[in-house]
């Protein structure tokens, strides 16, 4: 403490902090505070957590780096502390029964208080409805590319001669995953640029995923450019998780991808064959195995076991703040720990059936969340279904 060290150097040494420890040596003295209190590593921390790297002064209007982040952390920790008692929710009319949820955009990096979330959907005549730059593809094996929210037609791309089961883009948008309907076709990752600027009459370029009989897959949103697949046998015995890493090279005046598999794993056989997974910081990965949601390193190793529901679960959200999963007619949610301390999940609030007075013989099809509401989509018997929206009573 008697040597005073420059504001470059410390700066250095404080990039390396977490939140937790920033917040701490801001404490110190006034030198350190003021450095603590820098954009430049409010920003940082920002990034690894959101992606928000298009975000401006302009976007921040007269708040900083730090208002803006602890500004998103409360959002997301009133969201994990909230009790069900917390939450108001409505009931839209019946819906059309193919209708599936394809997107939802709640404010969440924004610094305007004002919450409102954004429902995109595919209605049964295959329309597009919502309310950046969103993939969509096609049962013909295209991909067409539209800018939110007024779902201006960018570019149309023949991917596969099949039609396309997997589309899931990278979260700095760098990548697109596409997988085929025809089992024996290996799936592929296309760099987005070629997509929303193909040549005349050239291929995008991308690169196979050399593992067939893909069932799922998942970006890793604090890893850039890694991806795991979960490939299921056809008897569906046998769950094996494979993870890549993609890097761009400059060959011959060309680019090209290339895909390295840095992990894989076999799930044991005495669990029930996954259905949903998802990814967090790049060496985890969460599954559900009948009621049970389990947490596993991409080598293999179990890391947590949750056992919240009594039924099956048959859905399941991942984002890089939280887990939702569903069983019958309720929802629990979990959150995502950071700086790698146990627990890495933190089962947080579970939600009843609060709609069983609207509808019966019904199970939830799809769920999906950001700070600012929970939506489920609950089938019922009849071919219609209703949309159920969680909001934080505030």
């Amino acid at each position: 403490m008697e040597i005073r060290l420059p504001d470059l150097a410390l700066k250095r040494i404080f990039s390396f902090l977490d939140l937790f420890g920033l917040l701490q040596v801001s404490q110190v003295n006034k030198h350190w505070n003021r450095i603590a209190d820098s954009d430049y590593l409010w920003r940082s921390l920002s990034l690894q957590r959101w992606d928000c790297s298009n975000f401006t002064n302009q976007h921040l209007g007269t708040h900083t780096w730090k208002q803006f982040f602890l500004h998103q952390r409360r959002k997301e920790l009133r969201l994990a502390l909230a009790q069900p008692h917390n939450f108001i929710y409505k009931v839209t009319k019946n819906i059309a029964f193919e209708t599936e949820l394809a997107y939802l955009s709640g404010n969440r990096l924004t610094v305007d208080e004002q919450e409102k979330s954004i429902i995109c959907s595919v209605s049964p005549k295959q329309e597009l409805c919502a309310w950046d730059v969103q993939e969509v593809g096609d049962a013909a094996g295209d991909i067409y590319t539209f800018t939110l929210p007024g779902l201006r037609d960018v570019s149309k791309v023949t991917a596969f001669q099949y039609g396309i089961v997997l589309l899931h883009c990278s979260p700095d948008k760098k990548w697109v995953f596409a997988c085929g309907t025809y089992s024996r076709t290996l799936p592929q990752v296309f760099l987005t640029e070629s997509l929303l600027r193909p040549s005349e009459g050239s291929v995008p370029l991308s690169t196979f995923l050399p593992h067939k009989l893909c069932a799922s897959a998942c970006w890793t949103p604090k890893v850039k450019n890694r991806i795991t697949l979960m490939s299921q046998s056809s008897t569906g015995k046998k769950t094996e998780f494979i993870t890549f890493d993609l890097t761009t090279k400059k060959t011959g005046g060309q680019t090209v991808i290339q895909a390295y598999e840095i992990a894989s794993f076999q799930v044991a056989a005495h669990l029930k064959c996954p259905i949903w997974m998802g990814a967090s910081d790049g060496y985890m990965i969460v599954f559900t195995s009948g009621p049970y949601l389990l947490l596993f390193s991409i080598t293999g190793f179990l890391l947590q076991r949750f056992e919240d529901h009594q039924a099956a679960i048959n859905n399941f959200w991942v984002d890089p703040c939280y887990v939702l999963t569903t069983s019958e007619n309720s929802v629990h949610v979990y959150m995502w720990e950071e700086g790698g301390r146990h627990p890495y999940l933190r089962s947080c609030c579970h939600l009843e059936n609060t709609w069983h007075d609207h509808t019966t013989d019904s199970c939830i099809s799809s769920v999906m969340c950001d700070n600012a509401s929970i939506v489920l989509r609950v089938r019922k018997v009849s071919d219609s279904s209703i949309l159920v929206m969680y909001s934080l009573n505030t």
